[in-house]
């Protein structure tokens, strides 16, 4: 599949290499210590939505704080592992990051049998960055508290969408209907937008999404009736969790992060993540990432990821042992 690369980055990546240019004996120097050319940060979705927004914020930090380019290179497909098992190839130098997530590293290893690539040999953790959570969305029409949505289950089948069989949004969501003890038949969308528009016009019972389908909520669209981890959304106040709702086991707070491919010299790996915490202390920045739903990780560090990595496959794990689901 062809690789995307995000024309903003491309200006910044041409910027660079006009200075480096200039420089004086540029053409000859001999390789300087890393970073001496621009860095990529592999994107495994899609152009566009939370991956993009990721992409570019973390790259303006990186290249501000590294001294070089760094841009984003799209390689979606097959429920991100196309690109991710991309960086798990590539060559362990420091300039090919991989833009992980909790579904890329946690679930699909344990839930697609076709996924090649191993979270904990393949990858170096580099810093776990944003946090979010899933958000449970009604028709209105229907439900507009999470206890009117069951009490509908126990009348009849539900039926609930989810951003594709394996992602966070369809587990979830079995988790949720197995603890409550009611029916309900999945169906995959390609896109949020897509699952959204069905909750919306009534053809769904429920899904789960990321917290820009808030702004729907806002509208009368959709209604927000619970949100995922220990936390209610700084963006939606009144939406109770599913931990105050007796369901503290449904759902978890996912995030967004790097890693590098294995074998990565570990001083690289320290000095990005080390980048990363300096460059998010600045409230500008972290303003941004407040505007997205989304909060920042307690910890930038690769020792903190890869604890998070371990814990999530346990996890998912011992759920696949007792659910037997699998998504492909």
């Amino acid at each position: 599949m062809t690789a995307h690369i995000d024309r903003r980055a491309c200006l910044r990546l041409a910027g660079a290499s006009v200075l480096a240019a200039a420089l004086p004996g540029a053409a000859h120097a001999a390789p300087s210590a890393w970073p001496d050319k621009p860095i990529r940060i592999v994107v495994p979705y899609g152009s566009g939505g939370m991956g993009t927004v990721f992409a570019n914020t973390v790259g303006d930090v990186l290249s501000a704080r590294l001294k070089t380019a760094v841009y984003a290179e799209y390689k979606p497909g097959n429920n991100a592992a196309i690109g991710t098992d991309f960086v798990a190839k590539a060559p362990a130098d420091g300039y090919t990051l991989l833009m992980a997530t909790t579904s890329s590293m946690a679930v699909n290893p344990v839930f697609f049998r076709s996924v090649r690539y191993d979270p904990l040999r393949d990858f170096a953790p580099v810093a776990m960055v944003w946090m979010s959570r899933n958000v449970l969305f009604t028709d209105p029409a229907k439900a507009k508290t999470l206890a009117e949505l069951l009490a509908l289950g126990k009348t009849r089948s539900l039926n609930y969408g989810s951003l594709g069989a394996g992602s966070l949004a369809h587990l979830s969501s079995e988790q949720l209907i197995r603890q409550a003890k009611v029916e309900a038949v999945h169906v995959p969308f390609k896109g949020q937008g897509q699952m959204m528009t069905e909750v919306a016009g009534g053809r769904l019972d429920f899904g789960f999404g990321d917290p820009t389908g808030i702004a729907l909520a806002e509208g009368g669209r959709v209604q927000a009736v619970a949100v995922t981890g220990t936390d209610r959304l700084h963006t939606a106040p009144s939406v109770p969790t599913l931990a105050e709702l007796g369901y503290p086991d449904v759902g978890t707070a996912s995030w967004i992060g790097l890693v590098a491919p294995a074998g990565t010299p570990r001083d690289i790996v320290e000095r990005i993540s080390e980048a990363l915490r300096v460059g998010f202390q600045d409230e500008a920045i972290k303003a941004k990432v407040l505007g997205q739903g989304v909060t920042m990780a307690p910890e930038l560090s690769p020792d903190y990821l890869g604890r998070d990595i371990r814990a999530q496959l346990v996890r998912w794990k011992k759920f696949q042992a007792e659910t037997r689901i699998t998504a492909d």
